[in-house]
């Protein structure tokens, strides 16, 4: 009752600004996701590593998650197989050998079997990490390439790698060629899988950039410094923050103008503006200005620190990307699976009920092993029925058609549901509904029996066999790949087969 009585509160608010409604939490609609890291899954094993991906979808699948944010590229390396990188080293132990399976296919059909959303996770500008320079591969590192495009300190001594810290190397963000190398991973990937979204890690500069000065390499100077380069003179910060915008402008228009579908994200320090580690200020991210020209669907502002935490407190700097940058765009909190450990269940369970109280539209965890011993009290207690992600209306609000040819039918497993999936030009999934009365309602969350797999034909429903009720019926919607949900099916009773087939 408790879940239950949590969920009856409010839960639309209706907001609006300039002229733009702006997608809020409503029960049924909201982002859960999980972010999994290569550290997460990859393994010199292939079966290992199928294994891991196929636990933690499943698991996030049970627990009603309908997004996962799945990382094939952390420092100039690739997790699939890559026509422009080489194969990363945790696959098999060596930088560009090939492990003979493709992590991100693997996990692209996991996704899709499950029902969830696949969006592949890319770290922009790091390049290399490690004390000694990358091996001769196939295709060759960025690293060992194009050493002009590292970024330099303020006296135009190029990065290092910094061995206490373990920090990567960085490409960057104000050498056109730099940028252009990352968006030939982009149409790659986007271009050969297919993916739900893509998501931006470290689309940023460096940690220390304001203290040792980066990035002063020969071509952002020139640039900077030329009335082609800086055409608005700007001063050197905002300069190098219109880099970064420049690479996220021109990403989506790519992205978007390859597969209008593709959700185009980033994760972004948790702490705006002022002092300290902040994403404005200490980065050069300006995520207000992506979301203002509409050149974002979402920003994951990583808020991982406890509501008491001294300098980065959760929900004043949840406040404040929700006041200063929403626009009409999303904000899906990232929290912290450690504070778990660290300040118990109830830290995460007041964040995720501040952040739906906002109105904001989700939430994502990092990462999802932290997951591993609260699954069934996310599935049970803050995700009691299933959510679909939040619409993106701003790509495409038109519906699909809903399903025809709806049957249900009695069998020893449960209740067979069939339909016949709409024409479409891209693929879909399916909802399907179940009421102890002929009248169902697209609003009424726990009437949902599942959200299937893309372009499913049938689901088998086992309530009806668990909880028997004397008469039970189905309806179905479609769902498209930006979030649209068609209106219902046609209503229909489920039959009782013959006596004498029982």
């Amino acid at each position: 009752m408790r879940a239950l009585r949590f969920f009856l509160l409010p839960l639309a608010i209706s907001l609006l600004l300039s002229g733009c409604a702006r997608e809020v939490f409503t029960g049924k609609r909201e982002a859960r996701g999980m972010w999994m890291s290569r550290f997460e899954y990859a393994s010199r094993n292939a079966d290992s590593a199928k294994a891991k991906i196929s636990h933690l979808f499943e698991k996030a699948r049970h627990s009603k998650f309908n997004m996962v944010f799945f990382q094939v590229r952390g420092s100039g390396d690739a997790y699939y197989k890559s026509n422009v990188e080489p194969w990363g080293e945790l696959l098999t132990g060596a930088l560009g050998k090939d492990p003979g399976w493709d992590p991100l296919q693997y996990a692209v059909d996991e996704a899709h079997r499950l029902g969830l959303e696949m969006h592949v996770w890319i770290n922009v500008f790091p390049i290399w990490r490690g004390a000694d320079p990358p091996p001769e591969t196939t295709p060759r590192s960025a690293m060992l390439e194009h050493p002009e495009w590292i970024v330099c300190e303020r006296d135009g001594t190029p990065m290092k790698y910094d061995p206490p810290n373990n920090n990567y190397v960085w490409i960057s963000p104000g050498n056109p060629a730099a940028r252009q190398h990352v968006l030939s991973v982009i149409k790659d990937i986007v271009g050969r899988y297919d993916i739900d979204g893509l998501h931006f890690d470290y689309v940023r500069y460096p940690e220390g950039s304001v203290q040792k000065g980066y990035s002063h390499d020969p071509v952002s100077v020139a640039r900077f410094n030329s009335p082609e380069g800086n055409p608005g003179k700007l001063l050197w910060e905002h300069w190098q923050r219109d880099q970064l915008s420049q690479f996220i402008f021109d990403a989506y228009n790519l992205i978007t103008g390859m597969k209008p579908w593709v959700k185009v994200s980033a994760a972004v320090i948790g702490k705006m503006r002022g002092s300290g580690w902040t994403s404005y200020d200490a980065v050069f991210q300006d995520a207000r200005r992506w979301m203002e020209v509409g050149k974002i669907d979402f920003i994951l502002p990583m808020l991982y620190r406890q509501r008491t935490h001294p300098t980065h407190p959760f929900i004043p700097l949840l406040a404040e990307w929700q006041d200063r940058t929403w626009y009409d765009r999303q904000i899906f909190p990232g929290l912290g699976t450690r504070l778990i450990q660290n300040f118990g269940w109830e830290e995460i369970v007041a964040q995720i009920r501040e952040v739906r109280q906002r109105g904001l539209p989700g939430v994502v965890f990092y990462s999802a092993t932290g997951l591993e011993q609260v699954w069934e009290k996310l599935g049970v207690d803050e995700f009691p029925y299933w959510s679909l992600a939040p619409r993106t209306v701003w790509r495409d609000s038109t519906a699909p058609a809903p399903p025809l040819e709806v049957t249900a039918e009695h069998s020893t497993a449960g209740v067979v549901v069939r339909w016949k999936g709409p024409e479409a030009l891209e693929p879909v999934r399916f909802v399907v509904y179940r009421s102890d009365k002929p009248a169902i309602s697209r609003e009424d969350v726990f009437a949902i029996a599942t959200v299937t797999r893309i372009n499913a034909v049938e689901y088998v429903d086992p309530q009806p066999l668990l909880q028997p009720m004397q008469e039970v019926y189905y309806a179905v919607t479609a769902v498209d790949r930006l979030s649209n949900e068609s209106v219902l099916s046609r209503v229909v009773r489920a039959a009782r087969p013959p006596a004498s087939s029982r």
